[in-house]
């Protein structure tokens, strides 16, 4: 049972009625805007009218808010850019804003049709991308940052925001590594993996708030995600910045009256590959034909008379559906928007799946004329989550195709033997597994203008997850005879919970050609995660499921299991940043961060985290002749340091568990024992990072990109190292010792093919390259000379299967290497010793599970109302362990039933794991093909309505044999195609989005 967050059942106990009352607050907060919004346009008497366009272009703007001055009463314009709105008086003004545009006010002056251009903010290059504490334009960026928006999102059933980037940024990988399970995680990496033991994932920041879960939002309610993949850009967050910054910013309300967005989908997924294994009449010709030249394996065999499918009888079609409603509006000074999201998925696996309520609003406040700004969200969100055992895929494998699902009682049918009782179906449906999850997130941010060119700001919020989990395996779960038991149940529950406070002050000034920003900052963040569990076995009936722990006999017997934990840690920093730009030519960024963390040791608490940038724009440099060309030829150079701090709390402490009872002096006294050595030195991982980057833009900006290289060089790598007992207490201390260094390059392009009025295709591409390099290990105190990582399972095979050393990049591949078979079907290996014997120092390494090159490709094509979008996906230069090969194409493992293509097979050896099961496992993939049509929306009584059909994963080109070469390309064994992952799913997506 996995630690997790954890609270007191008490606290569970009104989950339901909690989330009742926010969510009927939300709806009664809607109701009562959307009356005040329709009673406000109740009092209006005359009709507006006009077309709204970009004076730059003549096309028109959908989405433009028109507001009546000083009132609530406005619209927004339509697909084709019209608007009509009714206004008290034709005297009063228009305030006409959009994103993007200066923001006009337009004085009716009694008339009744006005068409209105609006004037962009900004040229070209000139955009505004979210950074660390702060704004910049794409122009003044000296550091490497992608940015994507809601138009560059990836369509379909997503629930996780993830799912929105893949493909789209050059360093950024996202992998499902567990096929189409809906209650599986997303597996994120910027740049590869920097670290060996300390977290490699990256700081994820929602709207200002480090540390944010993607989990909480409604992926409809985000406006633009900004990645910042390198240490000058990400320095800024200390000790977190080691894996980059994934910045989210939500959407917010408008002022005017109430807008209405709703997004339906409904899905169904099927299975995208199956492992060929024998049919039930395939199998019964073997045992025939084995009967005369392989007589034992045949007796073994039987033939119990029915036709299974296994495979078929463990998953389904599923059929999932995902709803989004939000409500945005407000007066000139008060804007608010808010969302209500709801998830009912369906895996491929029976009885897998989840239900999934979230409800967010976002509320802004302005006064003084503008000069306080207050922003408040919040957020809950409800997940009841059915986790699946995938042990199932594996029996579905290999159970008997002649045997059937059930007996003649009715009842599942069991097979006895050591490793063959569990009948697949029953894996799936005759265990509970309830799994429930409430989280909550509330910030308030308030910024202050206090003179033109300076600013303070100061935001305070508090994340908390709670979870409660219940599990149920009844009495005719095994047999008797195998390891049954009457009953095993438990329960847990948990709570994490984060508390940050942050506080700015911004000062601004231009003079001249120069412009100079300095922002300094404070930050604080206390983690709270503490839990308990208890389980118990032997109970008298399955009625109670995992409701009365206490009636199972074990917890008499001293038996039962029970635990529970609680760790804080905290985290403090001081930070700034000076940002200079000379003429739009010049630019410079340094920024510095002092940061202390209470993980590490006594001595090594604080550190230091500078980075410098600076970037130089030809195109605006006259004796280069390039401003007749590009829009923008930009030369970049970054450094920073960064640090990693994700290990748990309490390492570096002298630690002691509990460990039995010993008799002393006629009574049992609990003993204690040393679980770890203290280490007061201990401290972050430190990262170095040198990028090197040129962005380019030519004709308006219908063709640009960009390229960089960077070199990661990681020091004082955090690892466990083996110490002599005594002097040492324990067996292992945790110690900075290792060094590593990851560079690649990163190539992005974004072109514009074709623009007209009717016709508009949009292509980007980007694809980079990574190179990993383990420098050293050891030094004068700590010794290492490799360590073996992963484990090939059993039974029959117990080694690992990856090796890391200095000299190799993570994620090689380390066993035999295959030569072939004797006349007898036995194994031959590379003898790399020459001892005429197979041992563990003939193992070599024979692959890599970590891709050297990752591509994504995406076009998207506007015809009139028409609209499609392909995208597709690929890793190149790695490959995969094919744990299925190794079991089930094998004929020996018979009776249990092996793969078609073992029956031909000549190997007369116990499974072996060597060379021969891996595989290159180069890949390309069709991941999203979407099919849109915008209908006519005001002639249906809509701002906006489009209908949509999307497939996700619907053409693997590979030569790999197995299900997905797509697989886990992080930690420290990579590459790994299990016997038991969870199958791999073609999704097609039936969808709706309106807007009125």
């Amino acid at each position: 049972m996995g630690k997790r967050q954890i609270v007191g059942y008490r606290q569970f106990r009104n989950r339901k009625l909690v989330n009742a009352l926010f969510m009927g607050g939300l709806v009664f907060l809607l109701l009562s805007m959307t009356v005040d919004h329709v009673f406000a346009q109740g009092q209006g008497k005359e009709t507006i009218e006009g077309i709204v366009s970009d004076a730059s272009t003549g096309e028109p703007l959908p989405g433009v808010n028109i507001l009546v001055k000083g009132t609530s009463v406005g619209t927004s314009s339509n697909t084709d850019g019209s608007y009509e709105v009714t206004v008290p008086s034709l005297q009063d003004t228009l305030v006409v804003s959009f994103v993007g545009f200066q923001t006009q006010e337009v004085t009716i002056a009694g008339r009744r049709t006005i068409d209105i251009t609006l004037q962009p903010q900004a040229i070209s290059g000139e955009e505004l991308v979210v950074v660390g504490y702060g704004t910049q334009t794409r122009r003044e960026i000296s550091g490497s940052v992608s940015s994507v928006t809601p138009e560059d999102f990836n369509e379909g059933a997503v629930s996780n925001p993830m799912q929105l980037l893949q493909g789209k940024v050059a360093g950024l990988s996202v992998v499902n590594t567990n096929g189409g399970d809906p209650t599986s995680d997303f597996e994120v990496r910027l740049r590869g993996s920097s670290s060996l033991n300390a977290s490699s994932e990256p700081l994820v920041v929602i709207d200002g708030i480090p540390g944010g879960d993607l989990n909480q939002l409604n992926p409809n309610d985000i406006e633009s995600i900004d990645i910042l993949k390198d240490g000058s850009a990400a320095a800024i967050y200390g000790t977190r910045g080691t894996n980059g910054v994934i910045l989210v910013t939500t959407k917010k309300g408008n002022a005017g009256s109430v807008q209405v967005e709703y997004s339906g989908k409904v899905q169904t997924q099927q299975i995208q590959r199956s492992i060929d294994v024998l049919s039930a009449e395939q199998y019964r010709t073997l045992k025939s034909r084995l009967s005369e030249s392989d007589p034992d394996i045949a007796s073994s065999m039987t033939d119990y008379g029915a036709s299974t499918d296994w495979f078929n009888e463990v998953t389904r079609n599923p059929v999932s559906n995902i709803h989004s409603l939000a409500l945005s509006g407000g007066m000139e000074n008060t804007t608010y928007r808010a969302s209500l999201y709801y998830a009912n998925q369906q895996g491929v696996m029976l009885s897998s799946g989840q239900n999934e309520y979230r409800g967010n609003i976002n509320l802004q406040q302005s006064n003084l004329d503008g000069r306080l700004q207050l922003d408040l969200r919040l957020g809950v969100s409800d997940l009841q989550e059915n986790t699946v055992d995938y042990d199932a895929i594996r029996q579905s494998i290999k159970w008997n195709p002649t045997e059937p699902v059930y007996n003649e009682s009715g009842e599942l049918n069991e097979k006895l033997g050591a490793w063959q009782y569990q009948n697949p179906v029953g894996v799936l449906t005759e265990r509970t597994t309830d799994d429930g999850t409430t989280r909550f997130h509330g910030d308030l941010a308030a910024s202050l203008k206090v003179l033109n060119n300076l600013e303070v700001t100061a935001q305070a919020g508090m994340q908390s997850n709670k979870w409660l989990n219940g599990y149920y395996e009844p009495s005719y779960s095994y047999p008797q005879e195998v390891n049954g038991t009457h009953g095993t149940a438990s329960r847990a529950a948990g709570r994490t919970t984060t508390n940050t406070f942050e506080s700015t002050i911004e000062w601004s000034r231009d003079i001249s050609s120069h412009s100079v920003d300095l922002i300094g900052g404070y930050s604080y963040q206390k983690f709270t995660d503490e839990g308990f569990d208890a389980e118990n076995t032997e109970f008298i009936t399955d009625g109670f499921s995992y409701n009365n722990l206490g009636s199972g006999s074990y917890l008499e017997e001293g038996q039962a299991g029970m635990g529970s934990y609680k760790t804080e840690s905290k985290l403090v920093g001081y930070f700034s940043r000076l940002t200079y730009n000379f003429d739009q030519r010049y630019f410079l960024s340094a920024s510095g961060r002092y940061e202390g963390s209470s993980k590490f040791g006594e001595n090594n608490k604080w550190g230091f985290f500078p980075a410098v940038s600076a970037a130089w724009d030809l195109s605006n440099e006259e004796f280069t002749g390039l401003s007749e060309q590009f829009d923008l030829f930009k030369l970049r150079v970054g450094f920073g340091i960064t640090g990693n701090q994700g290990i748990d709390p309490y390492i570096p402490l002298q630690r002691l568990n509990a460990s039995g009872y010993f008799y002393y002096q006629g009574e049992f006294i609990p003993g204690y024992e040393p679980v770890s050595n203290p280490n007061p030195n201990l401290q972050w991982e430190t990262k170095e990072e040198l990028n090197v980057g040129i962005d380019w833009t030519l004709a308006s900006g219908r063709l640009g990109g960009a390229i960089e290289y960077y070199r990661r060089d990681t020091k004082d790598l955090l690892h466990e190292y083996d110490v002599p007992v005594p002097p040492n207490l324990y067996e292992t201390t945790w110690a900075n010792v290792g060094s590593m260094r990851n560079s690649g390059f990163e190539v992005s392009l974004n072109t514009v093919p074709v623009q007209t009025r009717e016709l508009n295709w949009v292509v980007d591409f980007n694809i980079e390259h990574r190179k990993n390099e383990l420098l050293t290990l050891s030094n004068d105190q700590y010794q290492l000379e490799y360590r073996n990582e992963g484990a090939i399972g059993s039974p029959g095979i117990e080694a690992w299967s990856h090796r890391y050393e200095p000299g190799r990049s993570i994620g090689s591949i380390h066993g035999y290497r295959y030569e072939g078979l004797t006349e007898d079907g036995e194994w031959i290996f590379s003898d790399l010793n020459d001892d005429d014997q197979y041992t563990p120092e003939d193992r070599t390494y024979i692959g890599n599970g970590v891709p050297d090159f990752f591509a994504g490709l995406t076009s998207r094509l506007n015809y009139k109302n028409w609209d499609m979008t392909v995208m597709f996906r690929g890793m190149f230069g790695h490959q995969v362990i094919n744990h299925k090969r190794i079991w089930y194409d094998n004929p020996t493992t018979l009776p249990n039933n092996i793969m078609v293509s073992a029956m031909d097979s000549e190997i007369r050896d116990d499974p072996r794991f060597s060379s021969l099961q891996v595989e290159d496992a180069d890949f390309v993939k069709l991941d999203n093909l979407t099919l849109g049509y915008t209908l006519p929306a005001e002639q249906i009584g809509f701002r906006d309505a489009r209908v949509f059909l999307t497939g996700t994963n619907l053409l693997l080109i590979t030569g790999y044999s197995g299900l997905d070469p797509e697989v886990a390309t992080g930690g420290l064994t990579p590459g790994l195609d299990d016997r038991q992952d969870y199958p791999s799913t073609r999704t097609f997506t039936l969808g709706v989005n309106l807007s009125f």
